[in-house]
């Protein structure tokens, strides 16, 4: 797979599918929940706007709990104000909507998300400015159209989502069970010229290979991500999270994967026509960026944590694995 065709599948960008979504998705006016608009101190608050922080592609599989990430996306200063958005530490109503029939709900606090320009990105590039994510998790009983409603101070914002038959989702899920595969380790890069692209130097996670943990048949976690080539604060950084939660649970086996295998040869030039995706994303059949697979000892997959998570959510995972 080519890095083109890996774009043509999420009509993506290099910023990482969730946030190019929903970067184009705001400045068309179409991410759910109700536009942002001006009004005056006396008049009720507008809903906020909501992001799905995962691809549409074929990746919300019925009949299985689903982490269904989301975020809020902060107002400018004119409409702050008046929008109902919350305030660090304040939890959520998340309800899960089947036409009119509410099937689960839950509360959450959201993980501060930081939005920053990185260098070389032009200053008047649109973005959606996140202001924190949500890890909503649910069940949808059936394939089709649902709706998660995000109640915030009495003031409700609707996304529209999407769940898939397992047989039509194609890359793994809860449940599924992996078959072995390299990864790019110091000693093989399995064809991979920038064997990690973190800024501060190569993470610890390229040790070992997947395919020599699977042998053993022991726990293993699975990063796809490209650190250097992430142009957004909260896909960027998963490295480096991991890196963090990793030192709270130690000795287990954790593996990390770039996306692009010949990006020196490119200079580093994603969009170019002759960069190709690493043979391990090749093997997990992701269409996206950054992924962490939980695997247990048997090759089955735990759970898939996509796109952004903090360092709480980080450790949970790894103290769920490490606990199997």
């Amino acid at each position: 797979m080519t890095r083109r065709s890996f774009l043509g599948r999420t009509g993506s960008s290099a910023l990482g599918f969730s946030a190019a979504w929903a970067t184009r998705a705001v400045a068309a006016g179409t991410i759910g929940g109700s536009l942002l608009a001006a009004c005056s101190s006396d008049e009720p608050l507008e809903p906020a706007n909501i992001a799905a922080m995962f691809s549409p592609d074929r990746v919300l599989v019925a009949g299985i709990e689903q982490r269904i990430p989301f975020a809020i996306i902060a107002p400018n200063s004119e409409t702050r104000e008046q929008t109902a958005i919350p305030d660090e530490g304040e939890a959520v109503t998340v309800t899960l909507l089947s036409g009119e029939e509410a099937l689960d709900s839950v509360e959450l606090v959201g993980g501060l998300v930081a939005h920053d320009h990185v260098e070389g990105t032009p200053d008047d590039h649109a973005h959606a400015d996140l202001l924190r994510y949500y890890p909503a998790r649910f069940t949808m009983p059936e394939p089709g159209i649902y709706d998660l409603v995000v109640t915030i101070r009495g003031v409700e914002s609707t996304l529209p989502i999407q769940a898939f038959d397992a047989d039509d989702v194609f890359i793994p899920i809860a449940g599924s069970v992996l078959e072995p595969f390299e990864t790019p380790t110091f000693d093989n890069p399995d064809g991979v010229d920038q064997l990690c692209t973190r800024i501060e130097g190569a993470c610890p996670f390229h040790e070992r290979s997947y395919a020599d943990i699977a042998a053993e048949q022991r726990p293993a976690a699975i990063l796809v991500a490209t650190p250097a080539y992430c142009s957004t604060a909260y896909c960027g950084p998963v490295v480096d999270t991991l890196m963090a939660a990793a030192e709270e649970v130690p000795g287990l086996d954790i593996v990390h994967a770039e996306v692009y295998a010949n990006a020196l040869e490119f200079g580093g030039n994603f969009t170019a026509p002759g960069i190709e995706i690493s043979p391990a994303v090749q093997a997990l059949g992701l269409h996206f960026e950054p992924s962490l697979f939980l695997v247990d000892g048997g090759g089955t997959v735990v759970d898939r944590i996509d796109n952004v998570f903090d360092l709480d959510e980080a450790v949970a995972a790894l103290r769920v694995l490490d606990g199997l």
